[in-house]
């Protein structure tokens, strides 16, 4: 299973994680071996009440208590319809 290889999440996206990119080689040669493979995308729709910009003056990585309990606030990304949803390079 691959999870969230996604243009927000490698470097110069959103959320990118530091030399995520690194791991997508190795995730295709291990996808070439198996008949079924699955695969997850995060997606969002552009105001979700996870990013901060949806909430006046929080930052990113704020944390704001929600009627589900604590969330952490994430800069706005994987918004359904952008290019930084879609599958990474």
């Amino acid at each position: 299973m691959a999870i969230d290889l996604q243009a927000d999440f490698m470097p110069g996206g959103a959320l990118a994680v530091d030399a995520g990119d690194e791991i997508v080689p190795l995730v295709n040669r291990l996808a070439s071996r198996f008949e079924n493979v699955v695969v997850t995308q995060d997606w969002h729709p552009p105001t979700h009440v996870s990013f901060a910009a949806s909430h006046e003056g929080a930052k990113p990585f704020d944390t704001k208590r929600l009627p589900y309990g604590d969330q952490t606030l994430w800069p706005v990304h994987c918004v359904q319809g952008t290019p930084g949803r879609g599958p990474s390079p």
